[in-house]
């Protein structure tokens, strides 16, 4: 029979370190409890994240990535190719502007450098302090994925 894809995990290996007593030794695996992740406050970024889908006309919907850079519909915005993604920034005097439904269409020029067509998934990363929105292919995280997360690698590659 052969291994299972998925194995157990050794919850003792992943555990708190055994409490030792007043000789040294060790008395044994204790728990320890987490509370309620719920009630946590969130972690700090200046980064937010989202996924959109380009539309048949060419647009990506971001409203919580707008909303975080506080650009409202009427926002003219630049496009600039930089690597492997495109960048927006906020500039006076452009053609392309965000939407009253709080929609950004890239430029056919862009589309189809990038080779993004309708239905294509994009990740969208903003960042207020510098106050640029960068789109990306969404599978620039199964590369990053697959760097990172050695267990992936190890389900995915049998």
């Amino acid at each position: 029979m052969s291994e299972p894809i998925i194995r157990m995990l050794d919850l003792a290996a992943i555990a708190a370190p055994p409490s030792l007593d007043r000789d040294g030794v060790a008395r044994g695996i204790q728990p320890v409890l987490v509370g309620d992740l719920a009630s946590t406050a969130p972690p700090s970024s200046p980064l937010s994240f989202e996924f959109a889908r380009i539309d048949d006309h060419g647009r990506v919907s971001g409203r919580s990535v707008l909303r975080e850079l506080r650009w409202a519909a009427g926002t003219e915005l630049d496009f600039v190719l930089r690597d492997s993604t495109v960048v927006v920034r906020e500039r006076r005097g452009t053609a392309v502007c965000v939407t009253s439904r709080g929609l950004i269409q890239v430029p056919l020029a862009m589309r189809r450098w990038m080779s993004w067509g309708p239905g294509h998934r994009l990740l969208l990363v903003s960042s207020s302090r510098a106050a640029v929105l960068v789109l990306a292919n969404a599978s620039i995280l199964d590369e990053f994925a697959q760097t990172n997360f050695g267990v992936l690698t190890e389900v995915t590659t049998r």
